[in-house]
C-alpha cells in the first residue's frame, strides 16, 4: 500500500456539542456509508490488485482479475479518502470536549477492536505459516498502536495508518490545550500544519518531518476545512485555504501514483488518481449537505451499521483474507475465494463489534475520562488554607 487506513481513520462521525454556530446534528449517515466503501477499496485493493497477493493466488492479480484490476488499483485511495473524512470528523467529536474527553473518546473508539484483533490475528498465525509472522515480544509491542516507532512489524498490514492517525489526534490535542476550536484556530492549524511539515521534509529535518507526516496532512486539513464550512459555513478565507489545501492534495497523490505503478507493476494513471481524489473531497462534502427531510429509518439503521462495522474489516482484512485466498484459491474459483475472503473479514467485524466494541468501549471511555480528571484534579495546585484568628 501507499500509505493508511486510514487507518483512514475510521473514528465514528458522531457530532461534538457546543462551539459557535454550531449545526445540531446526530451522526452523518451518509459519511458512515462512505466509509464503509472507503473500507471496501481498501480491501479490494489489497485482494485483487497489491503485489503481496501474488503469491497468494499464484499468479498476478492483474491476471487473476483482468477487469476488476482496472479499477481496484486504486483501491489505496480508499485510504487517503480515511484520512480526510478522519480531518472531519475528529473535529466534530473534539469540538467541544476537553482533552480529557477528548483523549477518552479516541482510546474508547480505537483499542477494543485493535486489540480483539491482534489476539485473533495471533490465533490465526498459530495455524497458518503465511502472511506477516511475528514474535510473542513484536505482537506485545502491537498493543501499543505505535509498534512502528520501535521499528516492528506490524501484526496486520494497515497497522501503519493508526500511527498516522495517533500523530493527528496528538496535534489536535495542541490545540484543545489552547482552548475550545474557534474558527481562527482551525483555520491555522490547517493551513500550518501541512506547511511546516513540508518545510521540514525540505529542510531534512526527519525526526520532525516523521511526526508532521508531510504526505498526508493535507488530506487530514482538507477534512478540517470541510468541518469548518460544515459548523460555520464557506467564507473568503476558508475557501482559500481549501483550494490550497486541494492543490498539495493533488500534488501528494501524483507522487504518490508513481510509487503505486512501481508497487504493483501495472500503469497507474495519474489522471485517474487526481479524479479519484476530487471526486473523494466532492463526496465527504456532499455527505454534509442537509437535504429537506431525513432520510428513511431503515436507511440510517443499514448505514448506520456499515459505518459501525467499517473499522473492524479494515483491522482485519489482510491477514485473514489471504489467509482464505492461500488456501481456497487452487481449490476453488478465484471468484469463490474472493467473495469468501470478504465475508469472513466481514462476519469477523460482526464478532469484533458486537463482541467486544459494543460492550466495552464505552465503560473505557468512562475509566479513561476519569481517570484523567482525577490525575488533573490531583496535580492542580492546591489553594493556601486560611489559618483563623486568634
Amino acid at each position: 500500500m501507499t500509505r493508511p487506513d486510514i487507518s483512514p481513520s475510521l473514528p465514528d462521525a458522531t457530532a461534538g456539542t457546543g462551539g459557535p454556530g454550531r449545526k445540531s446534528s446526530g451522526r452523518l449517515v451518509a459519511m458512515d456509508g462512505l466509509r464503509f466503501a472507503a473500507a471496501a477499496a481498501v480491501l479490494l485493493y489489497h485482494f485483487t490488485a497489491t503485489s503481496t497477493v501474488t503469491s497468494y493466488w499464484g499468479a498476478d492479480p492483474v491476471h487473476a482479475f483482468p477487469l476488476l484490476n482496472e479499477v481496484t488499483r486504486y483501491g489505496w485511495l480508499g485510504v487517503e479518502l480515511f484520512f480526510m473524512i478522519s480531518g472531519f470528523v475528529i473535529l466534530l467529536s473534539a469540538d467541544g470536549r476537553g482533552v480529557a474527553g477528548f483523549v477518552a473518546s479516541r482510546v474508547g473508539r480505537l483499542f477494543p477492536a485493535y486489540w480483539a484483533c491482534i489476539v485473533l490475528t495471533a490465533g490465526l498465525q498459530q495455524f497458518w505459516s503465511g502472511g506477516r509472522q511475528t514474535t510473542l515480544v513484536e505482537t506485545l509491542v502491537n498493543l501499543t498502536m505505535v509498534q512502528d516507532l520501535f521499528e516492528v512489524t506490524g501484526v496486520q498490514v494497515v497497522f501503519w495508518t493508526l500511527l498516522v492517525e495517533l500523530k493527528f489526534y496528538l496535534l489536535v490535542l495542541v490545540v484543545l490545550a489552547f482552548g475550545p476550536l474557534t474558527r481562527n484556530r482551525v483555520l491555522a492549524f490547517a493551513a500550518l500544519w501541512p506547511l511546516a511539515g513540508w518545510a521540514a521534509q525540505e529542510a531534512g529535518a526527519r525526526w520532525l518531518a516523521e511526526w508532521l507526516v508531510p504526505d498526508y496532512a493535507p488530506y487530514f486539513a482538507v477534512g478540517m476545512l470541510l468541518f469548518l464550512a460544515y459548523r460555520d459555513g464557506f467564507d473568503v478565507v476558508t475557501s482559500v485555504l481549501l483550494a490550497g489545501g486541494l492543490v498539495l492534495c493533488v500534488l501528494r497523490v501524483l507522487d504518490a501514483a508513481g510509487r503505486a505503478s512501481d508497487l504493483q507493476g501495472v500503469p497507474v494513471s495519474p489522471v485517474v488518481t487526481v479524479l479519484v481524489l476530487l471526486a473523494s473531497v466532492a463526496a465527504v462534502w456532499a455527505t454534509t449537505l442537509r437535504g429537506r427531510t431525513a432520510p428513511p429509518r431503515r436507511v440510517t439503521a443499514v448505514l448506520g451499521t456499515v459505518g459501525a462495522l467499517t473499522y473492524p474489516v479494515y483491522l482485519v482484512h489482510t491477514q485473514f483474507g489471504y489467509a482464505v485466498i492461500d488456501v481456497l484459491a487452487h481449490e476453488t474459483t478465484r471468484t469463490v475465494a474472493l467473495f469468501a475472503a470478504g465475508a469472513l473479514s466481514l462476519v469477523l467485524a460482526v464478532a469484533i463489534h458486537y463482541g467486544v466494541e459494543r460492550p466495552t468501549s464505552a465503560r473505557l471511555r468512562r475509566a479513561v475520562q476519569s481517570g484523567l480528571v482525577r490525575a488533573g484534579d490531583a496535580l492542580r495546585p492546591r489553594g493556601r488554607v486560611p489559618v483563623p484568628r486568634a
